[in-house]
């Protein structure tokens, strides 16, 4: 079956005694209208009236001329369709572009997010140490004599030690 001009499908069978080309058996010839087959034209002229030639000339060139037109009409849509394409896939290197940007913020909040909980972490710890240094001051205090006055002092460099960012040991 093929494809008519309003784009509805239909077989068209010849008339065999309209035409002067015998059709082939057991085949119907399928034809749009307007454009027809080769074979719907007879190769030898000679036994042809001037009406019957006339008759196949002028639909030789009505199919010529819906050939042509649809063949206009493929270009025409085949260049509509390479615009689409074209469009469509810029489109989608635009999407890809930003989703990869949007990936490298998320990976770069990310390393940020890990940086500031790792700074976190070792602030909780210095400021357990410094808790710790804390009580351990207050007990060296309670104390009396020499021994009482060392633990201070080595509590206090032990506490700037600890402030300048070494660790607390």
């Amino acid at each position: 079956m093929a494809e008519s001009e309003q784009g509805e499908l239909s077989i068209l069978v010849p008339d065999p005694e309209s035409s002067p080309v015998a059709p082939v058996p057991d085949k119907a010839a399928l034809e749009c209208k307007g454009i027809r087959s080769t074979r719907d034209f007879p190769a030898d002229l000679s036994a042809l009236s001037r009406d019957q030639i006339e008759h196949h000339y002028q639909a030789m060139r009505n199919s010529h001329a819906s050939l042509t037109r649809s063949r206009g009409q493929l270009q025409r849509r085949s260049r509509e369709l390479t615009v689409a394409r074209e469009r469509f896939l810029e489109t989608l290197r635009g999407y890809e572009s930003r989703l990869m940007a949007l990936g490298q913020e998320k990976a770069e909040a990310l390393r940020i997010a890990q940086d500031m909980h790792k700074e976190l972490e070792a602030f909780e710890d210095k400021q357990q140490a410094l808790d710790g240094l804390l009580k351990e001051l207050d007990a060296a205090k309670e104390e009396a004599g020499y021994w009482s006055i060392f633990n201070i002092t080595r509590l206090i460099e032990r506490m700037r030690r600890l402030l300048r960012g070494g660790s607390e040991g």
